[in-house]
């Protein structure tokens, strides 16, 4: 997988050079989000992340180890259409009042949790499929997150692997 400092950039900076190109009526290739419903699920994520939203674990516990090793720290990137069980099958109503307030929303989430794990290293949070993640791994989970939705978007280009 990437170095950290690929994923951190892309995470802080490259992302949102990204969403500067996004419109609230660009159509996603797949799936039923508009773009600002993908932005604020990428907030949602963050804020897992940061502590605030603390999920259930949904995996098998003695399972946690290998899916997380097989799903999220591999050269895999997420499926298409990929539907996380935790969250359901339609998309959640707004909670910012525009796109422009999504995006900052996401960015002011993203520097909380950069935040956070400077001044507590040591921390981590439960991820409901993957387990405690700490910021390395969370790092990973976002990246492969990214990149899904701005590919569902064709902000990028959906791979089919990830180069080292």
């Amino acid at each position: 997988m990437k170095p950290i400092e690929v994923l951190h950039s892309f995470i802080f900076k490259e992302a949102f050079e990204y969403l500067s190109k996004l419109t609230i009526s660009q159509k996603p290739l797949w799936g039923n989000m508009d773009a600002q419903q993908m932005v604020e699920h990428l907030a949602l994520a963050v804020k897992v992340s940061n502590g605030k939203l603390q999920p259930p674990l949904l995996s098998d516990p003695a399972k946690v180890d290998k899916i997380k090793q097989i799903s999220l720290l591999s050269a895999r990137p997420l499926p298409k259409g990929f539907q996380n069980e935790a969250l359901p099958s339609t998309p959640l109503p707004y909670q910012s009042s525009d796109l422009s307030e999504a995006i900052q929303i996401l960015k002011n989430e993203l520097i909380a949790f950069e935040a956070l794990y400077q001044q507590n290293p040591d921390i981590g949070f439960q991820h409901n499929l993957f387990g405690r993640l700490n910021f390395t791994e969370w790092l990973y989970f976002h990246y492969k997150h990214f990149h899904h939705h701005f590919a569902q978007f064709n902000l990028i280009p959906y791979v089919e692997r990830f180069e080292d």
